[in-house]
């Protein structure tokens, strides 16, 4: 049987590299180990797939979808922008600063790096070409900053991971922020260093009445979108709703903000949005249900275990151990997208984590990290040909900032997040005290 498990996961990765739609491949994998194996009837491993798409926690996901395509659509976007330009717009490198800051919030929301990456980049990566920021920096700038959605509450990667896990959600979203937070400062750092010598037309700097005062003005005309986050990690936090609660009150809130008082989309408007919202849930309920199946037929054939055991082969060092967990997850996010990577390689290394004593809220926010470091890492990158499909501009004039951004930022965050665990369980442990 194992040829059969080897060759069942290198059909898995061809198909994901060759571009085969992500719920098609699983279930190939599924349907090619049913046929081999010895698994019983097939009744078994149906009822498990759909036991698991039909949970009340994934009833998040599609919520979040539907908020952020209102958002993106609806104004509130393009409100959020122009607030962050008032703050830093003026200064040298200052775009580059809204790029990060706002795609980071807005992948939050709507709990996607594609949507960010998409909602962002088209508006942005426009506007920082007139500015004279290069076009294949800009989209690198917008896809990197988009991965921070997997790291910022409300992330829909970490209701996975707290749904497939068993840990608290809430816990899940708290352990990735300050590894969010210290990528955040370092991209505004490399960007402030990269952008030195391109020809990037500023502003002249306003007097301090007159910038307070276009501060105040952008920020009243923002203030309905960025109450959005306010209210949805208060209510969370303050022990008001549940995840799955709060992402409907997101929903009910974005809808009359963007109708009624910002009045840029309408009631076909929104009917697009939730057609386009049900078309990704669609897809997204497949994955769950075909990686379910797949995640508990190798579970039955001990592949978590073969995998403790292949890791403790090479050495016992957990050292060694946790740096061979991160390649593995980084392999993993190379290959496939967050969602897909999070349904199959939580189950996989739990037994790998759990022999190595590390808190499953720590490992939140290794795996979070490590599968966004994925999805920008070349050759495969799903979320560097987003960018450069959304940024107009070829993949090959983004691959020398994005080795600049994963080797000075993202690879020093991903080290650290797996070696302090302090650094993610600090801010769970605080304010979920008692």
């Amino acid at each position: 049987m194992d040829w059969v498990l080897v060759f069942d996961v290198l059909l898995l990765v061809v198909l994901l590299m060759i571009g085969v739609p992500v719920p098609i491949c699983f279930a190939t994998a599924v349907l090619l180990l049913f046929i081999v194996g010895d698994f019983g009837s097939a009744s078994f491993l149906v009822s498990a797939g759909f036991s698991q798409a039909s949970s009340v926690i994934l009833l998040a996901i599609p919520l979040y979808i539907i908020a952020g395509n209102i958002m993106s659509h609806g104004g509130i976007a393009n409100r959020l922008v122009d607030f962050a330009e008032s703050f830093v717009g003026r200064f040298r490198g200052g775009l580059g600063i809204v790029v990060v800051l706002t795609t980071a919030v807005f992948g939050a929301i709507s709990g996607m790096a594609s949507s960010a990456v998409a909602a962002i980049g088209t508006t942005l990566i426009p506007r920082m070409v007139e500015k004279g920021y290069d076009r294949g920096y800009a989209a690198t700038l917008v896809s990197c900053s988009a991965v921070l959605a997997l790291l910022i509450p409300p992330s829909a990667s970490m209701i996975l991971y707290g749904w497939v896990s068993g840990t608290s959600i809430t816990a899940a979203f708290l352990a990735p922020v300050v590894p969010a937070i210290l990528l955040i400062t370092l991209f505004c750092i490399l960007n402030w260093f990269m952008t030195r010598y391109m020809p990037v037309h500023t502003e002249e700097a306003l007097p301090a009445e007159a910038w307070l005062a276009d501060i105040g003005k952008k920020g009243r005309r923002a203030s309905l979108g960025l109450m959005m986050p306010v209210i949805i990690l208060g209510c969370i936090y303050g022990g008001i709703t549940t995840p799955t609660e709060a992402a409907a009150i997101a929903v009910v809130y974005a809808v009359p903000v963007s109708i009624l008082v910002y009045r840029e989309m309408g009631w076909k408007g929104l009917y697009e949005q939730l057609w386009r919202s049900g078309q990704i849930t669609g897809v997204l309920l497949m994955l769950v249900f075909f990686a379910s199946m797949l995640a508990r037929m190798l579970t039955m054939q001990s592949v978590p275990q073969m995998l403790l055991s292949g890791f403790t082969a090479i050495s016992d060092n957990p050292v060694i151990l946790l740096l061979l967990v991160n390649a593995f997850l980084l392999l993993v996010g190379m290959l496939m997208d967050d969602a897909s990577g999070i349904l199959l390689a939580t189950p996989l290394l739990m037994p790998v984590i759990n022999e190595l004593g590390i808190d499953p809220v720590q490992f939140a926010a290794i795996i979070a990290t490590n599968l966004g470091m994925g999805l920008i890492t070349p050759p495969t990158a799903p979320i560097l040909y987003l960018g450069a499909l959304t940024g107009k501009t070829p993949l090959s004039t983004m691959l020398k900032p994005t080795m600049v951004f994963l080797l000075l930022a993202y690879l020093p965050v991903v080290l650290l997040t797996t070696f302090l665990p302090a650094l993610s369980l600090t801010l769970p442990r605080f304010l979920l005290a008692g």
